[in-house]
């Protein structure tokens, strides 16, 4: 694998003469020993070894944050299906076959080395490549119930004093980056193959397989829960609005749209109508709840799903959409949870997550978006500050 690796870097690492950098094939990575290995194999290895991943992906302590350690001549090939570009994907590359889908947990830019383009017009398929992940020495984690890939287990502490355990690390030095996560030949990402297609008649088949896929969601409706949505706003027209009623993940109430602060115990949220919180300096996650599901009552529910965006994305700052609106998402499917039967209902903690690669993966008609106006009238002062760890605001 060294010198394979160290003929291909030798190709184009000539600083007064560079040349394209190398673009590996099946038969220079078969070349290196390794013995290829499905996606959907690679997480057995985990489930095999702990058993699921409900309830191994907790990490409150070293006991309960669980890993493995490849130790044989092992990789992947996947297409690639998250594009970091737009500040949304962070340290992340997202990597899918025809049996799976798995997080590699790397640095900052990897757009620029691992490439997806965007749909063509007929919205039936996508730019890619191709990529191999060479696996021995490399780490297979679980935080939340999902399995990710990268460097060995770390643990840190947030602002609150909190160990954070992490049952991999990101790999960040460009010659373990060069070594194990090798760019490949351009492919191409078809919707209805590649790109899962779900809408009202087959939501309910998402299932654990499905984590970590790029998913088209068709037919995807915008709920609030726990704020108040447009029609507040116009009761002459709306004389029986009624503000509707949060969420709950277990017993706890949760709202949206909101932003989220965690940096606090008990951790906040507040009525936020942009897809992110961007302001003053401070920089927090926004969520936005869509639905299949008419009544949801928990976010574990089939069916609920939360495009969270982080405050660093490029869109952090643009409205979001209309209550009742109803558009297509493309978006990286997930759960968070710490464990979950995939039942719903107030005994599962489970929330499904959809994360966007790119604000153009918003498919939504100009009219159904808040105007400024709204979102102002709708923001509650209170939502424009944050707590600190001291109980104050900034």
């Amino acid at each position: 694998m060294a010198l394979a690796a160290a003929l291909m870097a030798g190709c184009y690492n000539d600083f007064d003469n560079p040349a394209p950098a190398p673009v590996w094939t099946d038969a220079q990575v078969e070349a290196t020993g390794a013995k290829l290995i499905s996606i959907a194999e690679v997480k057995q290895i985990f489930i095999d070894q702990f058993g699921s991943l409900s309830g191994t992906g907790s990490n409150s302590s070293w006991n309960d944050t669980k890993y493995y350690q490849f130790d044989q001549d092992l990789y992947i090939k996947g297409k690639v299906i998250s594009n970091d570009r737009e500040g949304n994907v962070y340290k992340s590359l997202f990597l899918q076959d025809e049996t799976a889908a798995i997080e590699i947990r790397l640095t900052n830019g990897n757009f620029l080395t691992y490439h997806m383009g965007e749909y063509n017009e007929a919205k039936t398929e996508i730019p890619s490549q191709w990529v191999y992940v060479l696996l021995r020495g490399l780490y297979i984690g679980n935080y939340r119930m999902m399995l990710s890939i990268g460097n060995g287990p770390t643990d840190s502490y947030n602002a609150v004093g909190e160990h954070k355990f992490y049952a991999n690390s990101n790999i960040e030095l460009a010659d373990e980056i060069a070594a194990h996560v090798l760019p490949g030949e351009p492919a191409t990402l078809v919707v209805g193959e590649d790109i899962k297609v779900v809408n009202s008649s087959n939501y309910t088949e998402l299932g654990e397989a499905d984590f970590g896929r790029l998913i088209r969601f068709e037919g995807l409706e915008c709920y609030y829960a726990g704020v108040d949505t447009q029609e507040s706003l116009y009761p002459e027209t709306y004389p029986d609005y009624v503000k509707p009623a949060p969420l709950h993940n277990g017993s706890y109430e949760q709202i949206y749209p909101s932003w989220i602060y965690t940096d606090i115990r008990p951790i906040v949220n507040k009525p936020w109508y942009e897809w992110a919180f961007s302001h003053n300096t401070t920089n927090l996650y926004g969520s936005v709840c869509f639905v299949y599901n008419p009544n949801p009552q928990y976010t574990s529910d089939k069916g609920v799903y939360m495009v969270r965006t982080s405050g660093y994305s490029r869109f952090s700052g643009r409205r979001v959409v209309k209550d009742g609106a109803v558009g297509t998402i493309t978006g990286i499917y997930g759960i968070y949870s710490k464990e979950s039967n995939y039942s719903g209902g107030s005994r599962d903690y489970a929330t499904y997550q959809l994360t966007l690669n790119r604000y153009a993966d918003l498919e939504f008609a100009e009219e159904d978006f808040l105007t400024a106006a709204e979102v102002e009238a709708l923001t509650p002062a209170d939502s424009y500050v944050t707590p600190d760890v001291e109980g104050e605001v900034d």
